[in-house]
């Protein structure tokens, strides 16, 4: 590595169209653009609150350091999977300087925040989250398949001040020992990178399945009619998204069980909110990232012209609607008896909450056409879940009609978006009527 090269400042060149252009790399980066925009205008709107105003900035601030780092995660394993890269002059390190850049620039970001703020005391948690997401960058460096589980750093971004409140006494002084060696083993990996043929595949299935690998489940009945019940608007993101739809309920049902038996509390049912949420995001995404497949989902048979595959399209999201909902009434039930906090208007709220974060997320999402405005559905679902959890962490854990009647309110406008998204859908798309 050159110093003069790094300070004549070639190493920028060509970084717009890298990073900017790229379809995959820039939902990732626009999560994190907006997370750092709405950082700076929500002190201004936010009530005076100061401590709910930090924790929601702090939050804001975790996503985008996940973000960043999927990101650069992403244009590793595209940089690994691009055949000509060695044969291009110090191509390989312009790509990792830029990558080195933009991780320090979000960490000055992070560190100015909490000067201006004075809230130190909450640096625990960008520490975990600056943790969680080298370790997915060292790991899907030295496996090309973990970059399938990004999808589970934004999961992970409400139990941040769960896992702060278990930790020790001077544990900052650790978790910053720990990024120090981890930033130390992720550019040996990036300065070690060669290509890899998986690297490619790693790609292809991130266009196809949303970033996600599970095994394949077709050969289950209830699975297959679950699919066949939401052809063709899972037609995108493929069997997956059944698999997930299984698996979410199940998940938080283990987690309240081990809740329940070790005294801890969990919110279980906050994170079941945003599952559902993401599931309907990815919904959309995979359908913005597959654009060319709509040609080939309009000739398959059943559809009366584009119109009737529109109306297809969206009755199938009534239908996936109908399951979550159905799903969050029966799991919040079963969680009620494990945890007698979860009143009728708690469990009333989360219900709600369900219908109108996933009725809004599937209907702006059916209005999304690039990958910027997909980015920002996938920001607003992290407000989304933040709402969800209002009902949960109240101090007296009493009722919470007031809560409910704003969900109502929602409810009206979510409705009124999935109404909307029936005229914008494949909107002047490369179908035509």
């Amino acid at each position: 590595m050159s110093w003069a090269h790094i300070r004549s400042g070639a190493w920028l060149k060509g970084s717009i169209r890298l990073w900017l252009f790229d379809l995959g790399c820039v939902s990732f980066l626009g999560v994190a653009l907006l997370g750092l925009v709405m950082v700076l205008g929500l002190p201004l709107i936010l009530p005076a609150d100061a401590q709910r105003k930090v924790d929601t900035l702090v939050l804001l601030m975790n996503m985008s350091i996940g973000s960043i780092c999927i990101a650069i995660g992403w244009q590793m394993n595209r940089l690994a999977a691009t055949e000509w890269a060695c044969i291009v002059p110090q191509y390989r390190l312009n790509v990792m300087l830029q990558a080195a850049a933009l991780l320090l620039l979000m960490l000055s970001v992070v560190c100015g925040f909490f000067i201006a703020y004075d809230a130190f005391d909450k640096i625990t948690e960008s520490l975990i989250s600056l943790l969680l997401g080298l370790s997915f960058l060292y790991f899907s460096l030295a496996r090309k398949n973990a970059f399938h589980f990004s999808f589970f750093l934004y999961i992970s971004l409400p139990m941040l001040p769960y896992i702060e409140q278990i930790l020790p006494q001077g544990a900052n002084i650790v978790l910053v020992l720990l990024n120090l060696a981890l930033m130390l083993l992720v550019s040996k990996k990036m300065l070690g990178l060669t290509w890899n043929n998986k690297a490619r595949s790693v790609y292809l299935n991130g266009l196809e399945m949303g970033w996600i690998w599970l095994p394949s489940p077709r050969s289950m009945a209830l699975l297959n009619r679950i699919e066949r019940s939401l052809h063709p608007a899972n037609y995108f993101i493929g069997p997956v998204f059944s698999m997930l739809l299984l698996l979410m309920p199940l998940t938080t049902l283990l987690l309240a069980g081990i809740g329940h038996y070790y005294a801890v509390e969990i919110p279980v049912l906050v994170f079941l909110v945003q599952f559902n949420c993401i599931l309907c995001g990815m919904l959309h995404w995979s359908r913005i990232q597959r654009w060319r497949a709509v040609e080939s989902l309009f000739v398959l048979p059943g559809f009366d012209g584009k119109q009737g595959m529109i109306n297809a399209f969206m009755q199938a999201q009534y239908r996936l609607l109908a399951i979550l909902v159905v799903s969050m009434m029966i799991t919040a039930s079963i969680v009620s008896l494990l945890d007698q906090s979860i009143n009728l208007s708690v469990w009333l709220h989360m219900v709600l909450t369900t219908l109108f974060a996933c009725a809004a997320t599937l209907g702006l999402g059916s209005m999304c056409r690039n990958s910027i405005q997909i980015s920002g559905l996938i920001f607003l679902i992290g407000l989304l879940s933040g709402w969800s959890s209002v009902g949960m962490s109240s101090a007296e854990q009493t009722q919470v009609w007031d809560l409910v009647a704003w969900d109502l309110l929602f409810l009206l406008l979510s409705i009124a978006s999935l109404w909307r998204a029936k005229q914008c859908l494949w909107r002047e798309d490369l179908l035509s009527r």
